[in-house]
């Protein structure tokens, strides 16, 4: 199976958003039980829909140090990535998500490696990404790649905590 790895053109942006949403989507019918943290969640997905993912050429690919790619099997998007300038020595990892049936078969390691690579080249020395403590195969997949845990937001009322992680490039 080949995977294709390569930078965001504007002919993927329904493409990325239906994989972002229905990750997300996934992850909230396995993991989330109440009321509350489903809106919380919801507010998440529809904030990130709303704002850079509404314009994803001009919220990476023309913002300074920051770069935006998909992952292509056969010809159709499975998953994406973005990198977003932090500050001048942090980048942000961000939409990390591969769709349902292509999950397991390394695409977002291959899409990990592609944004900090970039991170790399850029002159960043580290990267960040957040994470819910409701996604344990996403804090599994970050800590194996040596990512630790630096700060963490609960949410009132709510069962949903936000983690930021951190790595060394």
């Amino acid at each position: 199976m080949m995977i294709d790895i390569r930078l965001y053109r504007s002919r993927d942006y329904e493409a990325v958003r239906e994989v972002f949403s229905h990750e997300q989507d996934d992850f909230a019918q396995s993991y989330l039980h109440t009321d509350e943290d489903r809106q919380d969640f919801n507010d998440y997905v529809e904030g990130a829909l709303t704002r850079d993912l509404a314009d994803i050429q001009r919220s990476y690919l023309e913002h300074p140090g920051s770069n935006f790619w998909v992952a292509e099997r056969d010809g159709e998007t499975v998953g994406c990535i973005g990198a977003y300038q932090r500050t001048g020595e942090d980048a942000e990892i961000r939409r990390l998500a591969v769709r349902r049936d292509a999950r397991r078969l390394g695409i977002a390691s291959q899409l990990l490696d592609h944004a900090e690579a970039f991170c790399r080249e850029y002159g960043y020395t580290r990267t960040v990404a957040w994470t819910y403590n409701h996604m344990p195969g996403a804090i599994a997949f970050l800590r194996s790649r040596g990512y630790h845990e630096v700060e963490d937001h609960a949410f009132p009322h709510t069962s949903l905590t936000l983690y930021l992680y951190a790595c060394e490039l």
